[in-house]
């Protein structure tokens, strides 16, 4: 009999490339990682790895069980979350996911509102980047997640643009649009026009990349607007733009989801045209979407529209 943990395991390892990164990934020993998958290999009769002086290599026999574990240990979890559904919200497990900017708009009141009313339910919650909300949502490693997406760039393309999980494998539900807004330095001509066109962008120099390039780059084509984009400054936050922006480098856009973050020696206006996030809350298509999944859906919901009505219109918060 096969050792479920002990085949997660040996996933992790394929995944991981290593011993040592598996058990750094899942907070074990090398040690406990190596002895794993010696038990492995005995409870299977078969050499797993391939050892040699510059590391261990799937074997053939290796690879195979590798392919099925994923078949297998994906079974045992939507098995797992069918037998907790029969607790009906009394217990059982919620992995929930969103970005930052979400995060801090509803998604952490979503999660405060739900531990409240279904406090037997055990609730994980993860943020980071959209395309890796999704990846997690492919692996089984999250139940939902608050993601967005652009008309250029589905939520599971990472910022390189490699598809980390294709848009046919999620479901999503619409929460909001949450649109780009023009950054400038507060001393710039533009900077006291309360909202702009594209054409205000012609001959500007533009810094910032994925995701939301694409769709600017194609509004502009569009448009018969020329713009410089400059590709030399590359960073991962809108701190670091922002900074850019105000050491005069040029224009940037941010969602207006995160306009916290907004510097005081900039200023951000409405792009009429821009990019605009769709923001929605995704679940695996071919997975079973539990009870207590689908309540932090229906709190989602809510959360968001009283945001509209808060602000007057989904996605002006």
């Amino acid at each position: 009999m096969i050792d479920l943990k002990h085949l997660a395991t040996l996933r992790e390892v394929a995944r991981r490339g290593s011993f040592a990164a598996a058990a750094e990934a899942l907070s074990l020993a090398p040690s406990a990682v190596y002895q794993q998958m010696a038990n492995l290999e005995e409870e299977v009769g078969a050499v797993l790895f391939e050892r040699s002086q510059r590391g261990n290599r799937l074997s053939e026999g290796g690879r195979t069980l590798v392919d099925r574990a994923e078949t297998i240990l994906a079974g045992v979890a939507d098995a797992e979350a069918e037998l907790a559904s029969i607790s009906a919200l009394r217990g059982g497990t919620l992995r929930f996911g969103s970005f930052t900017s979400a995060t801090a708009a509803f998604a952490a009141r979503a999660v405060e509102l739900f531990e409240k009313r279904y406090p037997g339910v055990d609730l994980f919650f993860a943020d980071g980047e959209p395309y890796e909300r999704a990846s997690r949502l492919r692996m089984r490693e999250l139940d939902m997640a608050v993601v967005f997406s652009l008309d250029h760039w589905p939520a599971g393309r990472d910022y390189q643009g490699v598809t980390v999980c294709p848009e046919s494998e999620l479901d999503h539900r619409r929460l909001m649009e949450d649109p780009y807004l023009l950054v400038l330095a507060r001393d710039h001509p533009l900077a006291s026009v309360p909202e702009l066109g594209l054409e205000a962008l012609a001959g500007q120099t533009v810094l910032g990349g994925p995701p939301w390039r694409p769709d600017l780059e194609a509004a502009c084509e569009a448009a018969g607007v020329e713009v410089r984009f400059d590709s030399s400054y590359r960073a991962t936050g809108f701190e670091a733009f922002q900074a850019f922006v105000a050491a005069g480098r040029g224009h940037t856009l941010m969602p207006r989801l995160a306009l916290g973050w907004l510097r005081e020696d900039v200023v951000a206006r409405p792009l009429v045209g821009g990019p605009v996030r769709r923001v929605t809350a995704a679940v695996l298509r071919e997975a079973y979407t539990t009870p207590a999944t689908r309540a932090m859906l229906e709190i989602v919901g809510e959360v968001v529209s009283g945001l509209g009505q808060a602000g007057g219109s989904k996605g002006s918060a």
